[in-house]
């Protein structure tokens, strides 16, 4: 039996039953795009430790397929090596092999998220040109609520309850082809300010009859996170902002709400974290203050920065 068999068969047997339909076809994409085009052919019982290496150097350095790349960074690798270990492992216990090659080697887990926190005038920019876009709701909703892009997409008007001004995000709810697939009945309630609640109505009225919060008004089903993230780029242009991913809302929510003084628990829950320790580990070195004299008046600009974006946050999060 080559790899590339028991992966089919893993992917069949395990993975798609044990796992969220967006971690299965994010799995699927890391098989075809790297795995399987490198050790597919190798034989599993014939795979060693010095192979994987050379598979995963030559991913680290040749191993992206945009134009004007060449190698691999670390999270990707991560991503790879895990996927990797985590099919052979499974191996191991099916009685195919006797260890795990893959487990000679070890990517570490990032101690802290790499973020963009957007600064006030960005915050404003990016705000700006959302409502010229007619896509103020859903990016103001992402903002301050620092909801999944997956979560965002997947919203039905029934998680609103606008008297309380709470959003119930469901997070075993997903799309799928532009369907909402329900894998599970996890919740977490977050509180909106009434600019956000009032700007959810406004949305409302443009397809009263439709059970999506957010609605393509050509296919009138869910948005693709692919279509998402081209709204987000053609904001940031409109803004004239370059370097700022969807993903930074949700670091920028987190930070400035902590410097705030929103509670960690709170930051915690409202993010949809596990475990409190993992907001803690992902955020607090972006409101440290260094000591050193020599950055001070670097650091104190740079908290001076973050001070007035959490004003602003704060504006936005007045309930």
């Amino acid at each position: 039996m080559t790899l590339r068999e028991y992966i089919i068969f893993w992917q069949e047997t395990y993975d798609k039953h044990q796992s969220r339909p967006t971690t299965y076809a994010a799995h699927n994409y890391v098989f075809k795009n790297h795995i399987l085009p490198g050790l597919g052919d190798i034989p599993l019982s014939e795979l060693t430790s010095e192979m994987i290496g050379d598979f995963l150097e030559e991913r680290r350095r040749f191993g992206n397929h945009r134009p004007g790349s060449s190698g691999l960074g670390e999270e990707t690798m991560r991503h790879i090596h895990r996927l990797l270990q985590q099919c052979l492992d499974q191996a191991m216990r099916d009685g195919l092999i006797s260890d795990n090659p893959a487990r000679a080697f070890h990517y570490s887990k990032p101690k802290k998220v790499n973020a963009d926190v957007l600064t006030p005038l960005e915050m404003e920019d990016y705000l700006d040109a959302a409502e010229q876009l007619g896509y103020l709701p859903m990016f103001m909703l992402a903002l301050t609520t620092g909801i999944r892009q997956g979560e965002l997409i997947a919203l039905k008007w029934s998680d609103l309850d606008i008297e309380s001004r709470t959003l119930t995000v469901a997070e075993n709810r997903a799309v799928e082809r532009r369907e909402l697939v329900e894998y599970g009945s996890q919740t977490r309630s977050i509180r909106l300010t009434l600019e956000v609640v009032d700007l959810l109505i406004m949305e409302r009225s443009k397809h009263p009859s439709s059970l999506l919060m957010f609605m393509h008004p050509a296919t009138l089903k869910s948005y693709s996170p692919q279509m998402v993230r081209r709204m987000h780029n053609e904001i940031i242009k409109e803004a004239g902002l370059d370097r700022i991913r969807f993903t930074d809302l949700r670091h920028t929510c987190a930070v400035l709400s902590l410097q705030n003084g929103m509670d960690t628990k709170e930051v915690s829950q409202m993010l949809g974290h596990f475990r409190t320790a993992m907001t803690r580990q992902n955020y607090t070195s972006y409101l440290a203050r260094p000591t050193a004299k020599d950055e001070n008046k670097s650091a104190e600009a740079a908290q001076e920065e973050l001070r007035r974006a959490a004003d602003i946050l704060n504006n936005l999060l007045k309930f």
